[in-house]
């Protein structure tokens, strides 16, 4: 059994709903760009074998920041969607042997993923396909509405999880789910509803809730805090 792993972060996005000129991994999360934040997070994964991260054609900013990256940090081209970026860098793993391996794909917008929160994930799956995901459960209430935006139900929310990354799935496993959504013009808003594609079941791992995705600018001050929350738990620690 190949127990190594990768991690595949996919940062080939404009950040559309960010309103910035730069796309916004590359914008500055406490006098840091949040990419750099997110791989320097990854990296202290000691599991993780190097960190693969794909970015758009034509991208001017991620020269610039490739001093300040952990040695394990490598690029690839991404494509134009999430799932193309994602079946690229799980491409490339192929063609270096490691289509046996197992892969963590993680959204560059997750700068304050912990690693104990990562390695729970990595021991939960213990290597079993189809792998597994962090996830958070949903404690608002949820609202069905039609296409009026008024209510058409309440939603029970007792089994509903917010997904979040990483997620973790077998590297062979991941590029054919992936290629058949492709193929069946299937969309996909995670890797995990790919493996759920080929009627099989992701095991759901919790995580705390300060995994945010930053998708706007608002969402600036609150990484901010948590991030000076987990840095002064781990002075105190």
């Amino acid at each position: 059994m190949n127990t190594k792993i990768w991690a595949i972060v996919a940062a080939a996005g404009v950040g559309a709903r960010f309103s910035s000129g730069l796309p916004k991994q590359y914008c500055e999360l406490a006098g840091t760009p949040i990419i750099v934040r997110t791989l320097r997070r990854l990296a202290e994964v000691a599991r993780v074998a190097g960190i693969g991260v794909g970015i758009a054609p034509g991208d001017s900013a991620w020269a610039g920041l490739t001093a300040a990256l952990p040695p394990s940090v490598w690029s690839f081209t991404g494509g134009a969607t999430r799932s193309e970026t994602v079946q690229n860098g799980l491409a490339e793993l192929m063609k270096r042997g490691e289509g046996d391996a197992w892969v963590l794909v993680h959204d560059a917008a997750r700068p304050c993923v912990q690693a104990e929160d990562i390695n729970r994930l990595i021991d939960a799956v213990n290597y079993e396909a189809p792998g597994g995901l962090l996830a958070t459960l949903i404690s608002d209430t949820v609202k069905s509405v039609d296409d009026t935006l008024r209510v058409a139900k309440t939603v029970p929310r007792a089994n509903l999880w917010r997904a979040q990354t990483p997620q973790l799935f077998p590297v062979d496993l991941l590029h054919r789910a992936l290629t058949q959504c492709c193929e069946r013009q299937r969309e996909c808003t995670d890797d995990a509803q790919a493996i759920e594609h080929l009627g099989m079941q992701p095991s759901i791992v919790p995580c705390a809730g300060h995994n945010l995705k930053i998708t706007r600018r608002s969402d600036l001050a609150l990484a901010t805090a948590i991030l000076q929350e987990q840095e002064s738990n781990a002075c105190s620690g």
